[in-house]
């Protein structure tokens, strides 16, 4: 697969966020403003503001270790630390890893242990070298069988693979999505791409995905 573009890179942090704040401090006495001033977020949270959904930060600017510049957003909610970029969640990762360097460095007891576990989306757009009927040589005929069906110069074919996850379970990540982006012809294979994944595995995924493909 040829990556195109990444459409989200999510990263997420669970911790309890009180814990970062036990003595109660008005976080838009230091923390906010400190933040903002740091990754220069164009869009943040106002004191007083209903903050349902987290304390929302948008559009920042962070430098990675690698020096390039990408944009980011960023959330606190209670029970962790959300960050958004459209490079990769390896950029994700570190913006929250130097966000809470930060916010140790301004007094806020911050420890590695406090995060129990992190988690992952990744949305992306990518090319595929192959059609995706060639999975099974017999998808396309029944394709065929259904535009005949449906007539009126219909033309349907394989457009896409998913995996869900058991919907009976209390832990439910994001379904396994490979599918035909939107407005595109068949020949051009293009395709959107989900998964709960680190982006470089996802990637990796989708590579396997294409080596059970036929020429």
């Amino acid at each position: 697969m040829k990556l195109l573009s990444v459409k989200l890179a999510r990263s997420l942090w669970y911790l309890d966020t009180a814990e970062l704040n036990p003595r109660g401090k008005n976080l838009f006495n230091d923390l906010v403003p400190r933040l903002i001033a740091e990754y220069r977020f164009k869009e943040y949270p106002k004191e007083g503001g209903d903050f349902k959904e987290g304390l929302q930060f948008k559009n920042g600017m962070f430098k990675n270790s690698a020096g390039d510049e990408v944009v980011v957003s960023g959330t606190i909610w209670a029970d962790g630390i959300g960050a958004d970029t459209y490079s990769s969640t390896r950029d994700s990762d570190e913006f929250i890893e130097k966000s809470l360097g930060l916010i140790h460095a301004l007094g806020y007891p911050y420890d590695p242990s406090m995060v129990r576990r992190r988690g992952y989306l990744s949305q992306l757009y990518v090319r595929c070298e192959k059609q995706l009927d060639t999975l099974n040589p017999r998808l396309r005929d029944f394709g065929n069988r259904i535009s005949s069906a449906v007539g009126a110069q219909s033309e349907y074919g394989f457009a896409a693979i998913e995996f869900w996850p058991d919907q009976t379970k209390s832990f439910k990540p994001a379904v396994f999505s490979l599918q035909k982006q939107s407005g595109e012809d068949f020949s051009g294979n293009r395709y959107w791409a989900q998964a709960s994944l680190q982006t470089e595995k996802h990637l990796e995924i989708l590579n396997e995905i294409e080596s059970l493909l036929l020429p």
